[in-house]
């Protein structure tokens, strides 16, 4: 019997996830619940949680700071904050250069006014 108990205890803690991969699972929860300033903050604390740890990360530690920085990217883009949002775009793609980073990346660039599609600020006029 406790070879059994002791198996199964070893299965469930293999099988937990971790702050950071929940972090990220909450984050895209709270985006499609359109929680967008709650999912911002799960993005980031996988973001910091990665980074913070030694240099030296694993292949799946690059995907998912990367998928963070994508995400985030996307949230500050929902947010209009496109400044922000090509920012996060390309850390994504530095970390992680694949299609779908690029694509995401190009699409937020796109949506940055250029200077002739900002809209003219006028001085009030005085009576």
């Amino acid at each position: 019997m406790k070879k059994y108990f002791y198996s199964l205890l070893i299965i469930a803690a293999l099988g937990c996830k971790g702050d950071t991969e929940l972090s990220m699972e909450r984050g895209i929860q709270y985006y499609e619940w359109d929680m967008i300033e709650k999912s911002i903050l799960e993005f980031k604390f996988v973001i910091h949680n990665l980074s913070s740890k030694n240099k030296k990360m694993d292949y799946s530690q690059i995907r998912l700071k990367s998928r963070a920085h994508h995400n985030l990217a996307i949230a500050y883009a929902k947010k209009e904050w496109f400044d922000d949002a090509v920012l996060e775009a390309r850390e994504a793609f530095e970390l992680f250069p694949s299609d779908d980073n690029r694509k995401v990346m190009e699409l937020i660039q796109n949506k940055i006014p250029t200077e002739t599609q900002k809209p003219v600020k006028q001085k009030p006029t005085t009576p």
